[in-house]
Parts: structure tokens; C-alpha cells; sequence
């Protein structure tokens, strides 16, 4: 059976800074029409920051969520921007830290249902201080934890944010610690 969804109509709903609404009509592999609701949104970076025997998160609020939780460092990659650029621009900005290694985990769809966002996921491990002015609307608390102690976070499903399970979950799948 074909599974393809063929798009029939698209009309945008609003267009923004870093996302655009559309509302599509589909056709359905049996000959049926249905709508769909599709957000289109810039892809972005997550790095998990690993320093010695500790990573580094940051500790922020997320409106869309009304919660404060702990993530690996990420943003949204720039208009010409490589997904390398963006991870160290965004550590840079939110750690202060150049990272001298780049290994690339691979991309996510963290909502495929409903929005188009692809996140690359990297590890660094060695670093140089190399600071970047944050943003200016944006607040965050750096927290530094033991390796083994996130480890036991993670096996215990603290971590909920979906590039910091993919990149907790990879990390730990392929280190010996």
C-alpha cells in the first residue's frame, strides 16, 4: 500500500520570525481528502557539551510548556548558516565555549506530525573559552552534572526535552562509562 499524503491546496495562516502555519488539503493514499494542519519551521542545532567527566546543560523557561527544564545548549541555525556553524555559534552564546570537536549524531524530527523542524544533533568535547554575547531575550542558568549522575537522570526519564533524550540516549549507547 502506498502511504504517500499528496498535498492538493496550501494556504498560509501566518507567517513569522521562526515559523509559518499552513493549513493543507490532502489527499489520502485510499482517494479520500482530509486537512491538514502543518507548521513550517527554521531547523536548528543541539549540542551536548561534555567536559571532562561532566556535561553541561542549561536551565531555562519554555513559555509554550509554562516549565523550567534542563537542555543541552541549541538555537536555530541562520539563514546561510551549516549546522557545524550553528552548534558553535549557540555554544559560544550560551556556555561561552568554543568547541574544538564537532561529532555529528544526526538529524530528528521532534514533532513529524505536525511541523516540519529538523534538529541536528552534536556531542563536543574539548573547548576553548571563546564567549559570544547571549541574546538578548534570552535567560538561562548553566548547570553542570557529573556524567554518571545524568546517566542515572536519564535512566530514571528526567530529561523530557526530545533533543536532549536523542542526544543523551546516543551518547550513552556509545560511550564506556
Amino acid at each position: 500500500m502506498d502511504l504517500y499524503e499528496k498535498t492538493l491546496e496550501s494556504t498560509t495562516i501566518y507567517s513569522g520570525k521562526i515559523l509559518n502555519l499552513k493549513h493543507d488539503k490532502i489527499l489520502l493514499p485510499n482517494g479520500q481528502e482530509a486537512m491538514r494542519e502543518i507548521v513550517e519551521h527554521r531547523p536548528g542545532v543541539g549540542v551536548l557539551p561534555v567536559k571532562g567527566d561532566r556535561m553541561i546543560f542549561v536551565k531555562q523557561f519554555r513559555i509554550a510548556i509554562r516549565s523550567v527544564i534542563l537542555e543541552i545548549p541549541a538555537g536555530l541555525m541562520e539563514d546561510g548558516e551549516s549546522p557545524d556553524q550553528t552548534a558553535i555559534r549557540e555554544l559560544q552564546e550560551e556556555i561561552g565555549l568554543k568547541p574544538l570537536d564537532l561529532d555529528y549524531y544526526g538529524k530528528i524530527w521532534p514533532t513529524p506530525g505536525c511541523c516540519d523542524e529538523a534538529t541536528h544533533i552534536f556531542v563536543a568535547t574539548k573547548f576553548e573559552d571563546h564567549p559570544l554575547e547571549q541574546d538578548d531575550d534570552e535567560f538561562i542558568q548553566l548547570v553542570e552534572i557529573p556524567i554518571r549522575t545524568v546517566r542515572r537522570l536519564y535512566d530514571g526519564g528526567f530529561f523530557t526535552d526530545a533533543k536532549t533524550v536523542s542526544a543523551l540516549g546516543y551518547y550513552f549507547s556509545h560511550c564506556k562509562c
